[in-house]
């Protein structure tokens, strides 16, 4: 993660500065704006329950808790939108009545709508929600094995707020309140509970607002890039390789009928978090991509004497064809297939019970979204979400470990070997 931040802030400051460019005209080159920054988030609220050491159930009420956060993403539509990722960095935990509680919200994707754009040294309300992956785990130092379950839930929380806007830097006040906040929780391997996750968050964040494609809007306007775009493509030169690289989060979407059967008392688990490579070639004229990548990412829990370990390794091939351009937001869809290793091992009370391994053919869809001004660029950024549906590996008959998952790359870096040669040789 640490040199996916590093490279961001390089390109940070190899950049010109440009503040609300989109004011004086809109245009595809003033689309959108990078940002990079920084957030403090707060958590208000939440109660459990939890068995003592007489065997009777009692409530709990959570203390506050914070985490700050790395920012990454954008304003788009003229600074009418905002998408960014926020990553947090570490989170505090309640430690009482012999109980060890965390609650915190994983890597969140925010969406956000300014009714009024967002200008210099003006003050902006929005509106919003988010993609929340919810994380809940409930220790009871009481237990021979205290490890509760990790509860893992995503939600879209509803947003508000305001933005003031000076120059290059937003700073905002916000609020989230999640609204779908009471959860069933295993307080023991038998005893179901409900629990109150934390309805109220409040964050303060600082962002950086820079311009990456401002640079090609003279020639766009003159009709050079749309002659230099045409004579390329007589010539088949912008057709060509591309790598790429980004992190992506996978959320497991179903419960196991494994632990449905067996370990009732765990839940679907922790959203992974991996590097995501592929590279490709790109043919200009039917405006298609056909890609293959690599990632591999798991999954793990401790829960109640109960340890389980899942593993994902997988090589897929995709074709992706490009729907329209909007003003240089281009939507994509296509077919993926993938070569799948998938292993599954479980440990319970410190006997070995399951060790499985297979190798399967995974088939999903891939939609996405490309940030390009134009076709002449050396790089651009791209949004990836791969679905893979029935992924699983049989444990016996009735029983079955799923694997389906819904693969989010919010920020992917494009580059265009070839295009960067030619450049440097025209110099």
């Amino acid at each position: 993660m640490t040199k996916y931040i590093i490279f961001f802030t390089a390109l940070l400051f190899s950049q010109s500065v440009y503040s609300q460019i989109y004011t004086e005209k809109q245009t595809r080159h003033r689309f959108a704006q990078m940002t990079l920054g920084l957030d403090f988030q707060a958590s208000f609220g939440g109660s459990t329950n939890y068995i003592n050491l007489q065997g009777n159930t009692q409530p709990l009420e959570f203390g506050g808790s914070f985490s700050p956060r790395v920012l990454i993403g954008g304003t788009h539509f003229w600074g009418h939108a905002d998408f960014y990722v926020a990553i947090p960095l570490y989170s505090t935990f309640n430690k009482k009545e012999q109980q060890e509680i965390t609650a915190l919200r994983g890597v969140e994707t925010v969406f956000k709508y300014y009714p009024l754009r967002i200008e210099n040294n003006k003050f902006r309300p929005y509106i919003g929600t988010s993609l929340a992956p919810f994380y809940y785990k409930q220790s009871n130092n009481n237990f021979e094995y205290p490890n509760g379950p990790a509860l893992n839930h995503t939600n879209f929380p509803l947003l508000g707020g305001i933005t003031f806007n000076s120059k290059n830097h937003l700073i905002e006040l916000g609020m989230a309140w999640n609204y779908a906040n009471r959860q069933d929780y295993y307080i023991s391997r038998t005893n179901l509970e409900s629990v109150k996750t934390p309805p109220f968050y409040a964050t303060l964040s600082y962002r950086y607002m820079f311009e990456t494609t401002l640079g090609a809007e003279k020639n766009w306007e003159s009709g050079k890039t749309k002659e230099v775009t045409r004579t390329l493509a007589e010539r088949g030169a912008l057709n060509g390789f591309y790598i790429g690289a980004g992190v992506s989060s996978a959320f497991w979407l179903k419960e196991n009928s494994y632990n449905s059967n067996t370990r009732p008392y765990i839940n679907k688990y922790d959203t992974s978090i991996m590097p995501d490579f592929t590279m490709g070639y790109y043919l200009h004229q039917p405006d298609l991509n056909i890609a293959v990548g690599y990632r591999a990412y798991g999954a793990s829990t401790k829960t109640y004497g109960a340890i389980q370990q899942l593993k994902r390794k997988s090589i897929l091939f995709e074709v992706t064809k490009y729907l329209f351009d909007y003003h240089g937001f281009v939507p994509f869809i296509g077919p993926v297939i993938s070569y799948e290793k998938l292993s599954f091992e479980e440990e319970f009370e410190g006997r070995k019970t399951v060790d499985l391994k297979g190798d399967k053919l995974g088939y999903g869809l891939t939609f996405g979204w490309d940030i390009r001004p134009n076709r002449l660029q050396t790089w651009i950024l791209r949004t990836n979400l791969r679905w893979y549906p029935n992924l699983d590996l049989d444990v016996d008959q009735g029983s079955k470990i799923s694997f389906d998952n819904l693969e989010f790359n919010f920020i992917q870096l494009i580059i265009y070997p070839n295009r960067i040669i030619k450049r440097k040789s025209k110099r």
